[in-house]
């Protein structure tokens, strides 16, 4: 019987996050969308990595302000609309870039975390 190996090693994923994805209402004033809330969406262990200068260059998604990977595995509806959280820091997803070979990860191109202060970042 063959078995399905994974590219995505159990002893990177030791940081636990939180995937949340905004609740949008339109201003009554201006019919502006607006995010008022965020919502959980899943918990999932992930790695988080500062992205070097050279990797950042030489990155084929490059994208203006990603520093930090965050790799979790395979999962199904993440989007850039979204936001990861990591204890008190908040990481903007900008890009998702799936491994389609296996369908084992993704990794989501983050910008710089922001540390919030009990608020609604």
């Amino acid at each position: 019987m063959a078995t399905r190996t994974s590219g995505m090693r159990a002893g990177r994923l030791r940081h636990r996050i939180k995937l949340q994805a905004p609740k949008v209402e339109v201003d009554q004033n201006t019919g502006e969308p607006i995010i008022v809330a965020w919502l959980d969406v899943a918990t999932v262990w992930a790695s988080i990595e500062a992205l070097s200068g050279r990797e950042w260059l030489a990155s084929d998604q490059y994208r203006p302000g990603v520093t930090t990977r965050i790799r979790i595995r395979w999962r199904d509806g993440v989007t850039s609309s979204m936001r990861a959280l990591h204890m008190e820091t908040v990481y903007s997803i900008e890009a998702v870039i799936p491994n389609f070979e296996g369908m084992a990860e993704m990794q989501l191109m983050c910008g710089d975390g922001i540390v919030t202060q009990g608020g609604v970042a």
